[in-house]
């Protein structure tokens, strides 16, 4: 050891990320006048924003090789040093990417809107983060809280950058998909799962998009994953970067993370001070521990079979009602999980819309109503047996209904205000199932593959049984929790069949 090394300087890692901020406040609040000013032909004499952002550029770079070079240590809480550095590293790379934007946008180099627009929301999003790592800071954490938090919005985050950054070269290329499959909300801090992504999406900032998302399942944790690996790619070690990021990350959740690539140089040799080379990252993959996935595959397997299938688009709103508070013994059921169970039903409405609606309006399902069994008068209704039949088989379907659905679907009339359950179940009753009415055989004329005639008639049910409990719940009466629960039963195994239904073709 070195005795003759000064001592490092002490600091507060907090103090320094208020001066960060301070700086970037200031470049906004004068960005905002600056460009509502130029709508209306005012004209800007002092750049103090860019003065500004300059200062928070070099103070963040000074910042970072400070910290990593011993040269400054936080003299209260020397565990934040890394977490400050992690964030600084993110911060530099929003606030250098505003600087050029905005830098473009004057010399008119690219649309002055929406330059504008990405130079506001990177100053924004940086003034979040910093309030987020002061708070953890009083809370003598390296980061805040885990919670709920959508994967989704952070990778699209993510990929909003990266498309800004790009449109410095090229201010025509179109923005790609952020994955290509939603994710679900995981457990974690959002903040520091962002500065992940981030870096690993720095380290790979030329691998073409989506990000791939692959859910967890038995005994697999989700994965994220961007770039290809070739053939001769190996495990690498993570970049500094990405590894101080995910190494920040772990102190709040576990998760995996795997690179790929070429090895790096190796050193001049033991005498030598030439360092080694980074790899050459080529594909990185990030595994996530899921913790309701397993909860998932139980609760669909047990409401709609084996061979339950949940969208994608609607796996987000069943995972929240499974994180929901549980349902009290008696009295009203909590807010938080009614607000869960209304985002259930809507996705509902959705899957029906999306699944069933359509092949009732198909040119066959209107002839095939046209072709029900009716009375020989002149109001035409359907024959007796067809409702008598009906009502046989599903007690407690919506009878009087019965002709309405029937002659919306005849007249191609039918519209989404019929595709509440009650009306999608008498729907599936009379036109999604082979069965016979007064002697004259009925098609299947929606054809909702792959479900079996077993599984037609149980969403009958399901949504019979829905129907009955969401109109009693949004009129206000009371429900007891032993109806809910049937609610929340019915409306999973609804979602488990209808994510089975293949879409219709174009």
């Amino acid at each position: 050891m070195d005795t003759d090394a000064p001592a490092p300087e002490l600091f507060v890692a907090r103090d320094r990320a208020r001066r960060f901020a301070r700086y970037i406040r200031e470049a906004l609040q004068e960005r905002r006048l600056h460009y509502r000013g130029a709508e209306v032909g005012m004209t800007s004499l002092v750049d103090e924003a860019g003065e500004a952002l300059e200062a928070v550029v070099e103070d963040l770079k000074a910042t970072i090789a400070d910290i990593l070079a011993a040269r400054i240590r936080d003299r209260e809480r020397g565990y934040m040093e890394m977490p400050l550095v992690v964030m600084a590293e993110r911060l530099l790379e929003q606030v250098d990417l505003a600087r050029r934007l905005d830098r473009a946008r004057e010399q008119g180099g690219l649309p002055r809107r929406d330059a504008g627009v990405a130079v506001i929301a990177l100053l924004d999003d940086a003034l979040q983060r910093i309030d987020a790592f002061c708070g953890a800071y009083d809370e003598k954490r390296p980061l805040g809280a885990a919670r709920q938090t959508d994967l989704a919005h952070g990778l699209e985050l993510i990929e909003r950058h990266l498309a800004w950054a790009r449109m410095l070269s090229d201010p025509k290329r179109a923005p790609e998909p952020a994955f290509d499959q939603v994710p679900p909300d995981i457990e974690s801090e959002p903040h520091g799962l962002a500065d992940l992504l981030a870096a690993a999406r720095g380290a790979l900032p030329g691998a073409p998009g989506p990000w791939r998302v692959r859910p967890a399942g038995a005994g697999a944790p989700l994965t994220l994953s961007l770039g290809e690996p070739s053939p001769e790619a190996q495990d690498v070690p993570p970049p500094e970067r990405l590894a101080r990021a995910h190494e920040v990350l772990t102190y709040v959740r576990p998760l995996g993370l795997t690179c790929q690539g070429r090895p790096g140089a190796p050193g001049a040799g033991l005498l030598s001070d030439a360092s080694a080379a980074e790899a050459e990252i080529e594909a990185i993959e990030i595994a996530i521990e899921d913790g309701t996935a397993g909860r998932l595959a139980v609760g669909m397997q047990a409401t709609a079979g084996a061979d339950a299938a949940l969208l994608p688009a609607h796996e987000k709103a069943v995972r929240a009602l499974l994180d929901a508070p549980p349902l009290p013994q008696d009295g009203p059921p909590p807010p938080a999980r009614l607000v869960a169970l209304m985002g259930v039903l809507k996705a509902i409405d959705d899957a029906l819309l999306e699944r069933v609606m359509p092949r009732a309006q198909r040119n066959t399902a209107m002839v095939a109503a046209r072709g029900l069994p009716r009375e020989k008068n002149r109001k035409a209704p359907l024959v007796r047996n067809v409702t008598v039949q009906l009502q046989q088989q599903f007690p407690q379907l919506a009878m009087h209904r019965v002709e309405e659905i029937a002659g919306a679907v005849a007249h191609e009339k039918l519209a989404a205000r019929h595709m509440d359950a009650g009306g999608a179940a008498v729907l599936i009753a009379l036109l999604g199932r082979r069965w016979n009415a007064g002697g004259r055989d009925i098609p299947d004329i929606l054809k909702l593959a792959p479900l079996t005639e077993a599984d037609t008639d149980a969403l009958v049910e399901e949504l019979i049984q829905l129907g009955a409990v969401r109109r009693d719940l949004e009129s206000g009466r009371d429900v007891t929790p032993q109806r809910i629960t049937r609610l929340e039963q019915a409306a999973m195994a609804i979602l488990g069949r209808l994510g089975r239904v293949e879409p219709l073709p174009g």
